[in-house]
């Protein structure tokens, strides 16, 4: 962990603070639930946004400590996926949970542009904020506007 701290030391203390209520609630969400917070397809709207965010994070520190954060959060989704246990279908026969590769993909690119969103979200604009956010949205934003 101290690894993980240092790499993200290029953001700002109110940014970890944010990743750090956003890690919270990320780790309170049982895998089997992933599912609800992948979007089968990239609005337009996404697309500006994650343009906008991809120009505010700059280059240098910052963008690396991002990219620290979101590959923190997406190996913690992945062992959080590989622990899930099978649901029995019939005796003796085990099916995986109800989800596809693709769904998984599309998740982590969720996770992705949920944790740039918590750590941009002082310079975002509400509709982008939104965005990005997409199905995190009612959980996260609420919980950022709690903070002090």
């Amino acid at each position: 962990m101290p690894d993980l701290i240092d790499r993200l030391a290029g953001l700002r203390p109110e940014e970890r603070k944010r990743l750090e209520a956003f890690a919270t609630l990320f780790d309170r969400i049982d895998a089997s639930s992933y599912a609800i917070f992948a979007e089968s397809s990239e609005a337009p709207e996404v697309r500006v946004a994650k343009e906008r965010a991809n120009e505010l994070l700059g280059s240098g520190a910052r963008r690396n400590a991002a990219r620290s954060a979101i590959t923190a959060f997406v190996d913690a989704a992945t062992v959080a996926y590989s622990r899930r246990l099978p649901l029995p279908d019939t005796i003796m026969v085990f099916n995986s949970l109800p989800d596809r590769a693709e769904e998984r993909v599309h998740f982590l690119n969720s996770v992705e542009r949920a944790v740039v969103a918590v750590i941009l979200w002082d310079q975002l604009e509400d509709e982008d904020r939104v965005a990005l956010l997409g199905p995190w949205g009612f959980n996260v934003i609420p919980l950022i506007e709690r903070q002090p």
